[in-house]
């Protein structure tokens, strides 16, 4: 099918937090009238200042948005980022019979942590241990992660060491599920790993596969992730233990367009998984992906939202294997930010694809849960590891967050020096094609 326009074409995009900003700017270049909604003022949804219009009604208003969609004859809708949006999406696209990338099934497949995993043995993607419940966790078990079944971005996560620990972390993951439901699972001290897969008319791409340098300071309360690095250095034992069943999984799903990313962990040459997202990734990989010669999985949400399809997105071409990605994640410590400076002058850097503000001054930040308030993110792009370590130091170096008082509120920064030998032992990757 050939490249099909776009333009002037009214795309309803449910909420408009930080996010949501690359969203709206990719529909825009690509000649869409862009149309944000949520009730938030303009600081806490900026997607708002940028889009053509937007609308202060509650992404979960369906009711409202059903009523001004016809009014307006927007011609398709969707949303990122989070799964209760995703959830809105569908309820929306079913009322005004318009296309939606995800199902009701498919999407409690990736909310639902304990299904997650279900699926996945079904499937043969190796995952991580369990426990049925509290009693089932023995002295020798600990350290074990509880997380509410239904919830993503970290949020209820907690680490335990003992029965103390499990009982109290417990409690604080049952208050923040939905559906009052939380798993246990072993804690993995290996490596943090994702796998990003794009679909597209039932044709599957494994994009990329990235590695996880957490922050230094975590220790068992935080589960802050201050790096990604892509492609991960076990790429090809990824790709060789779990790739296969993870096709198997799609297929099993009937998933025919859309982005999905699995995460896991990599630990003594094992592969296991945890939870996966069925939507747009905090990650941004978009800019990384088009740079890299493959399609801008922005385009996939798009395209689909307004006319149904995904084989009319235009490719690139040639796919550059050798080309590498260091994104950086800002993380707050506690107090109330006074000042903001340098992500301008890192966004100028030649390497730099992608930069994201998230906080504002005069942001109150807290520390009393497992993930920290995000600040900014940014990521650089090129072949050489060596080239990519100076880029972090520079963009480390620009930076600045400071409170009230002036004090540094950078939670941690990651040591620039391990980049240059990130992929020492890399062997030849592909890109495996369905």
């Amino acid at each position: 099918m050939s490249e099909q326009s776009l333009k002037g074409k009214k795309l309803l995009i449910l909420a408009g937090g930080p996010n949501l900003v690359t969203l709206v700017k990719r529909a825009r270049d690509l000649g869409v009238h862009t149309i944000v909604t949520d009730y938030y003022d303009l600081e806490t949804s900026p997607a708002k200042k940028i889009a053509d219009e937007y609308w202060d009604i509650s992404w979960s208003d369906i009711d409202q948005l059903e009523k001004r969609c016809r009014e307006e004859h927007v011609e398709g809708i969707t949303t990122g980022y989070s799964e209760t949006p995703v959830e809105m999406c569908i309820e929306l696209c079913e009322r005004l019979q318009l296309p939606c990338y995800c199902t009701r099934e498919q999407l409690e497949f990736t909310r639902d942590k304990v299904r997650f995993k279900e699926v996945c043995r079904k499937t043969g993607v190796p995952t991580v241990p369990e426990f049925q419940s509290i009693e089932d966790v023995g002295d020798k078990d600990f350290p074990v992660i509880v997380k509410p079944v239904d919830r993503a971005g970290s949020i209820g996560v907690g680490i335990a060491r003992d029965k103390t620990e499990l009982y109290k972390v417990h409690k604080y993951a049952m208050e923040m599920s939905y559906c009052k439901q939380v798993i246990i699972e072993k804690y993995i001290s290996g490596t943090k790993i994702d796998a990003y897969y794009e679909i597209r008319e039932g044709q599957i791409t494994l994009l990329t596969t990235d590695d996880v340098i957490n922050a230094a300071e975590n220790g068992y309360e935080r589960v802050v992730q201050s790096s990604w690095l892509l492609p991960s250095r076990v790429h090809n034992l990824i790709s060789e233990k779990s790739d296969a069943a993870f096709r198997k999984l799609l297929q099993f799903l009937k998933i025919r367009n859309g982005y999905i990313f699995f995460s896991g962990f990599e630990y003594e040459g094992e592969i296991m998984f945890f939870e996966a997202g069925f939507r747009l990734c905090g990650g941004h990989w978009y800019e990384y992906l088009q740079k890299k010669g493959m399609v801008n999985n922005l385009d996939i949400f798009i395209y689909h939202a307004l006319t149904g399809r995904t084989d009319n997105i235009p490719v690139l071409g040639e796919v550059n294997e050798k080309l590498k990605c260091v994104d950086i994640n800002i993380y707050a410590k506690e107090g109330t930010i006074g000042k903001i400076k340098g992500l301008e002058e890192i966004a100028q850097m030649e390497d730099c694809y992608f930069t994201l503000l998230t906080g504002h001054v005069g942001q109150v930040c807290k520390a009393d849960r497992a993930i920290l308030d995000k600040i900014a993110m940014f990521y650089f792009c090129s072949e050489s590891p060596g080239r990519l370590k100076e880029d972090v130091k520079q963009a480390y170096s620009l930076l600045e967050i400071k409170d009230v008082n002036g004090e540094d509120m950078i939670y941690d920064r990651i040591d620039a020096n391990v980049i240059s030998s990130w992929w020492e032992n890399e062997q030849e990757e592909k890109s495996y094609e369905l």
